[in-house]
C-alpha cells in the first residue's frame, strides 16, 4: 500500500528539520521552498511545480511525502483524493505555542540565508493550520502531533486507525484548540 506523509505545520515551526530527519532518506520529500532554492524560482513557481510533482507521484501510485505549512484547501483535499486512491495517508504536524515564535524563528533563519516569509503570512497560515489539523483528524490513518515550541520537540499526540496511542499529560493550549474534545478525552481510556 502506498504511503503519502504530511509533514505540517506553520513556517518557523521545525516542520523541514522534521521531515528530514524521519522521511527523506526513504521516501521523496516534496518542498516548494526546496525547490525554490534548487531551480532558482520564486515561490508562486515553486508552489506549482510541487503541485505537479505530487499529481505525477499519486497517479504513479508511489509513496512520497510534503512538507507543507498545511494552511490551505488543497492539503485537506489531496488526503483525501489520496486516501480514495488506496493510500495509507500520515501526518505529522509539528506547531509552536504561537505565531511570534514562528516570525522569531524565521528571523533567524533569515539572517543565516535562509528564506523568509512574511509576517502576516506567518500569523495566518498558524491559525490556518491548526483549523487543518482539527479537520485531518478524521481523514489520516496515522497522527503524531509534536510542541516544537522549546528546544527538544515533544510528541503531544500519537494515534493510529483511529486509536489514541500516546497523549501527554501537559497538552499545551494551540493543541488543546485543535485537538478535538473526544480525543483529549480518551486519556481516560489510557489508564491517565
Amino acid at each position: 500500500m502506498p504511503q503519502i506523509w504530511f509533514i505540517g505545520g506553520p513556517n518557523g515551526a521545525g516542520k523541514t528539520t522534521m521531515a528530514n530527519r524521519w522521511l527523506a532518506d526513504r521516501i521523496p520529500i516534496i518542498s516548494p521552498d526546496s525547490i525554490s532554492a534548487l531551480h532558482g524560482v520564486g515561490p508562486v513557481q515553486a508552489g506549482k511545480m510541487a503541485i505537479k510533482e505530487q499529481e505525477r507521484l499519486l497517479a504513479e501510485n508511489a509513496s512520497f511525502g510534503i512538507d507543507t505549512t498545511f494552511s490551505g484547501k488543497r492539503e485537506i483535499d489531496l488526503m483525501l483524493r489520496a486516501k480514495e486512491a488506496g493510500y495509507k495517508v500520515n501526518l505529522v504536524f509539528v506547531c509552536v505555542a504561537d505565531a511570534m515564535i514562528c516570525k522569531f524563528r524565521i528571523n533567524e533563519r533569515v539572517a543565516n540565508n535562509g528564506h523568509a516569509v512574511p509576517s502576516e503570512d506567518v500569523a495566518r497560515r498558524y491559525d490556518r493550520s491548526l483549523s487543518n489539523l482539527t479537520i485531518a483528524f478524521d481523514i489520516a490513518e496515522r497522527v503524531f502531533v509534536f510542541d516544537n515550541t522549546r528546544a527538544s520537540r515533544k510528541l503531544i499526540l500519537s494515534i493510529e486507525n483511529g486509536r489514541v496511542k500516546h497523549l501527554s499529560n501537559n497538552i499545551p493550549e494551540w493543541a488543546r484548540q485543535a485537538i478535538p474534545n473526544s480525543i483529549i478525552a480518551s486519556r481516560r481510556e489510557l489508564g491517565r
